[in-house]
Formats: C-alpha cells, structure tokens, sequence
C-alpha cells in the first residue's frame, strides 16, 4: 500500500507535462526541523502514547499547519501534503526515512491532520520518526512556462517506551 501512494504521486508529478519540482510543541516533540524556519509553528498538534507493549499497533495525531504566509488559496493551483512514517532508526530528514521501511499517509480532507499509526517491534527505548512533506503547485507559470512548486519538509520525532507483556 506504501509503494502504491508512492507510485501514484510520481505518476501525478510525471503526468503534468512541462512541470519543475523545484516549536518548540509541548514536550511530546523533541525538536522541530524544517527548510524554512518560520517563527510560527508548523506542527499545532501532536498525539502519540510514550509507552506500547510489543507489535501494539497504536495510533496517533498530528495537526500540521497549512497557512502560508505569502500566498492566498487563489495563488494554489494544487497542493499535497503527506506524513512519512518510521519506527526503524532514527532518521530526521524525508531522504534517510525513505531508506528506511516507512509508512505514507496523505492528508486526503486537506485540512492537515494526519491520523496514523505506528507499531515498535523492539522493546526499551524506540523513535517514533516523521516528516511531514507540503508539495503547492502554483498557478501562476515561470517564464519558462513551466509550473512552480513550493516543497516544506518538516521533521517530528518522539521517544517512545516499549515493554513486553
């Protein structure tokens, strides 16, 4: 199903011809990264547990904030936003959590709230790692004609205790 969500995003990308890809949160959160640095927070809301059993499939929350500063929805031709992911290792970046197992969830209601789950298979202490991936097709064209696209990676991680039953 992963690779399925994957695939067809490419083929939305590819299928555009002409186009160019171009908090501090409550304790939960032990750091928020992003490529822009806004002094707003991009993540408004982050549920997981701290503490699963073993193969416990638990389910989270997050709210990622879709406001932009500089443009209105007008501006917005198309826009993707989708949370990546991963229990294996830590991986901070969209880059190193795709070289890892992953899983792929895509806010489909727009308005950026992610529910996800997440199952640690190693008892002690575990990551919960995402990155949250905002794609905006504008749609005002560059002098080239081709589409311009905004990209915002943003990074989550959260320490999670995992005991056996």
């Amino acid at each position: 199903m992963n690779r399925f969500c994957y695939i067809l995003f490419l083929l939305l990308v590819i299928s555009c011809n002409n186009k160019k890809v171009k908090e501090n949160l409550s304790q939960k959160v032990s750091k928020n990264f992003s490529e822009k640095e806004n002094e707003e927070s991009l993540i408004t809301y982050f549920d997981f547990k701290d503490t699963l059993y073993l193969d416990e499939n638990a389910s989270g929350v997050i709210k990622y904030n879709l406001n932009l500063d500089s443009l209105s929805e007008s501006d917005i031709e198309k826009r993707y936003t989708f949370l990546y992911i991963s229990t294996d290792k830590e991986a901070l970046n969209l880059e190193a959590i795709k070289n890892l197992k992953h899983d792929i969830f895509i806010d489909t209601v727009g308005n950026g709230t992610f529910y996800f789950e997440a199952e640690f298979t190693k008892v002690g202490n575990n990551l919960l790692n995402g990155v949250i991936e905002d794609l905006v097709f504008l749609k005002e064209l560059t002098r080239e004609g081709k589409v311009k696209i905004i990209s915002n990676k943003t990074s989550i991680s959260k320490n999670v205790f995992v005991v056996d039953e």
